[in-house]
């Protein structure tokens, strides 16, 4: 792949995560969902599943506002590409790389956003919190542009993890 053809990728894979936040929602599966398709991770029937799998991770770890969901759903894109092995097998050498690669993954997300919090990264953004639970303030994030602020999020993290899988392919 050339370096225009891997910007293009890259550009494409930001781009349609970030969109896919804004009007689908579920920050984890955007994340997740833009990578695996766009570098083909794996069959349909398994992103599906995967991406059933994701959604949970969202707004925080179930509506929590923990750890974004951009931030896991990057980590996860990084494991079904990069595990390579039998999933069930209790150690595999192979494992201390992919969990490298989490960690670089991780590192680069606090650093990059600034923070690894849902609440933290809407708070900062958004000059407020909104509790999700309570319909007029979900109204009032909504209004107030908060998906804006995380389709930006999960777009920047859905293009450091398509990143970062292609340098493991291109290091093999």
């Amino acid at each position: 792949m050339t370096a225009d053809e891997r910007k293009e990728l890259l550009d494409r894979i930001e781009q349609e995560a970030n969109e896919m936040e804004q009007t689908k929602k579920a920050c984890a599966r955007c994340t997740l969902y833009a990578v695996a398709k766009n570098l083909e991770l794996a069959d349909e029937k398994c992103i599906e599943a995967t991406l059933k799998a994701s959604i949970p991770f969202s707004g925080g770890i179930a509506g929590t506002r923990n750890h974004c969901g951009g931030l896991t759903g990057g980590i996860m894109a990084l494991g079904l590409a990069l595990v390579d092995y039998d999933a069930t097998e209790a150690n595999p050498p192979r494992r201390s790389f992919v969990t490298k690669k989490a960690k670089e993954f991780h590192r680069w997300f606090e650093k990059e956003i600034g923070y690894k919090m849902c609440y933290d990264i809407r708070e900062t953004g958004m000059g407020r919190v909104y509790d999700s639970a309570n319909p007029t303030e979900a109204q009032a994030f909504i209004d107030d542009g908060g998906y804006v602020l995380c389709g930006s999020v999960v777009g920047k993290a859905a293009r450091k993890a398509a990143e970062m899988i292609l340098d493991a392919r291109d290091a093999e």
